[in-house]
Formats: structure tokens, C-alpha cells, sequence
């Protein structure tokens, strides 16, 4: 199911989109993957002409943006998942506020907006309030990109927060609160089987990337280009494939083992990031999974004819899901699985 996440800067059905997440969710693998669009990327907005992907909403609400991003990335969106920016502020408040890592000074104030950010440096407990300035502050350099990056760690904190066994008495109100900020044309199963697979998953589980974009002018307008090529690489590595980016490292003193190795995971639908020698060599694969448990470490271990001792190594933000040190117990094995 591909669901479109969508974060408004108001109650409006034709505010602006401030935040932008493609999501493909499988409930057969316990994959989700998102991919965040920056809200100033340059697109064509269908019978409308070139523009911010961002007023595609304010145009045509969610009909209009679903078009747009349909034509942009080339995939269908299933669902919807519509969120008032201000219903942050509640949503925090009524799980008590978050404790999040606050990277940099961020002060900025528009009165337009109902903006006025004050954060300092350094771990912070954040209200509703204070969280919704740090998710939509995006005045320095990194801009957007910035912006995008904190969204994800801001998400991560939030879900690590909710599934808290003290905040199970809070259920009824939270449940209050989703209805109240949320407009979504997903089930009641649907979300439930959502909920379900995010707890799974964890605040790691989730791969999350960014589409590239280049800062240019247009007719003395800022706005993010993007390059066609990459994005339809960042679609098929993201959302197309099987979710799974994995590193192969040669434990062995057998010229092309490795190779072997992510070949026959290419065959399996991985996306092989990177292959070259291990620091040391080792009689025993090890499969070591750095997002989501151990669940995608074993799927690579069964697509291996269940080779391998599979280990948890959290990596946060690492592109790779997952790490095969090929061992000399796989020498003669490889691609000889039935």
C-alpha cells in the first residue's frame, strides 16, 4: 500500500503543504519505507503550470496533490493521510511533551506564520508549542533539507514516546486528539495494522530518505530543482524495491566470494550498496541488521539457504539496512542454494 503522509500549516483542506511523506508499507514483510519531498521542489501541477509543490494543495487540496505526486514519482498513491501542522501542538501536549536533542540556536519569529521559535541547543523537554517551532524551523542554510531531517528525528521521538508503557492510560485521549488533527481515507483496520507494524518496526525501522534536490531561482524565486534521473533512482531504491540496502564485505581469502554473495541478494531484490573486504576474515557469516530488529537480517539469511549468525546493530539514520560478513562456512555454498 503506498500512502501519502501530508502536513498542512492549517486547519484549512487548502493550506499549504508544509510536510510531504510518500510511505509504501508491506504487511507481509513488516517493510515501510518513506520518502519526504521538499515542500519548494519546482513540479508540474496538473492544468495548472509550473510551481511549488507546495500550493498544489493550496489549488486543489489532496486531490490535486495526490495528481501531482503521482506524476511526479510515477507510482500511485493508495491512501491519504492528511495532518493539521497545528495539531502537533495537541498531540504532543497530550503525551506530555517529548525529550528531543535540540542540534543548533533556533530563533525566529512571523508574526504572519503565528511563528515565534526560541530553542536553545543541547537535550530540551518540548511542549506542543516548542515541538511544532522546532519541526517547521527552516531559516539557515540547510533550509528545506534541514527541515526534512528534523521531521524524521522528531517522528522517531514521537513513536518511541507513544508506544511508552506509561502512556497507555493516555490511549482514549490520543485517540481524541488523531481524530481531531487527521483527515484520512484509511480504515479503521488499516490504521490498526499501521499502528501494528510501526511498533514492530520501532523509531529505527523505518528507512527514510530525502528526494535530492538543487537550490536555483526561478524569475527571482527560490525553489529546489529536481533531477528526473534521481528521482526515479530514489523511487525504485526507496519505495519500488524490497526495502533492503545491503552492505556485502569478503571475510575470506577467496578472490570474489563477496561478489558472488550480493549477486544472488541483487537476484533476491536487494539493493547492494557496497562490496569489499572485511578488516578481519572469519570462519562464520554474520548477518548483522542495523534498523528493525533482526527481521530483515533473517530474510537475508533465509534468501542465503539460511547461512549466517544474525546480530542487532542499530545505525539510526545508516542507508544500510543490513551487513553480510561472508565467513569461509559459505565457500562452495553460494549460489548453489536451492
Amino acid at each position: 500500500m503506498t500512502i501519502l503522509a501530508i502536513g498542512c500549516d492549517s486547519s484549512s483542506d487548502k493550506g499549504l503543504a508544509d510536510t510531504i511523506i510518500v510511505m509504501v508499507v508491506s504487511p507481509k514483510t513488516g517493510d515501510i519505507s518513506a520518502l519526504s519531498i521538499p515542500r519548494d521542489s519546482r513540479v508540474e501541477v496538473p492544468g495548472v503550470g509550473v510551481r511549488r509543490i507546495n500550493a498544489s494543495h493550496a489549488t486543489g487540496g489532496m486531490p490535486m496533490t495526490i495528481q501531482t505526486i503521482e506524476l511526479l514519482l510515477g507510482l500511485p498513491i493508495d491512501k491519504h493521510i492528511e495532518i493539521n501542522v497545528p495539531g502537533i501542538v495537541k498531540l504532543v501536549d497530550t503525551i506530555g511533551g517529548i525529550d528531543i536533542e535540540v542540534e543548533k540556536r533556533m530563533k525566529y519569529r512571523d508574526r504572519s506564520q503565528h511563528l515565534d521559535i526560541d530553542l536553545q541547543p543541547g537535550m530540551q523537554h518540548l511542549d506542543g508549542t516548542q515541538a511544532m517551532g522546532y519541526v517547521r524551523f527552516r531559516h539557515d542554510a540547510e533550509g528545506d533539507i534541514g527541515r526534512m531531517e528534523r521531521q524524521r528525528h522528531f517522528l522517531r521521538t514521537v513513536i518511541t514516546q507513544i508506544t511508552k508503557q506509561s502512556n497507555v492510560s493516555r490511549l482514549p485521549q490520543l485517540a481524541q486528539a488523531f481524530t481531531e488533527i487527521v483527515n484520512t481515507d484509511l480504515s479503521v483496520k488499516d490504521l490498526l495494522t499501521l499502528k501494528k507494524l510501526v511498533e514492530q518496526a520501532g523509531p529505527d525501522g523505518i528507512r527514510a530518505e530525502s528526494l535530492p534536490a538543487e537550490p536555483v531561482m526561478i524569475h527571482g524565486q527560490s525553489m529546489l530543482e529536481l533531477n528526473p534521473d534521481k528521482v526515479r533512482e530514489a523511487v525504485g531504491r526507496v519505495l519500488r524495491g524490497q526495502g533492503l540496502a545491503v552492505r556485502v564485505l569478503n571475510g575470506t581469502d577467496t578472490a570474489g566470494l563477496a561478489a558472488k554473495v550480493a549477486s544472488q541478494l541483487e537476484e533476491a531484490g536487494c539493493d547492494i550498496t557496497e562490496v569489499a573486504n572485511a578488516a578481519e576474515k572469519s570462519d562464520t557469516t554474520f548477518i548483522i541488521s542495523h534498523r528493525g530488529g533482526s527481521r530483515r537480517a533473517e530474510r537475508v539469511s533465509e534468501w542465503l539457504g539460511g547461512t549466517g549468525v544474525i546480530s542487532v546493530q542499530p545505525e539510526g539514520d545508516s542507508p544500510v539496512d543490513v551487513t553480510v560478513m561472508v565467513g569461509r562456512d559459505l565457500i562452495g555454498k553460494v549460489n548453489q542454494n536451492p
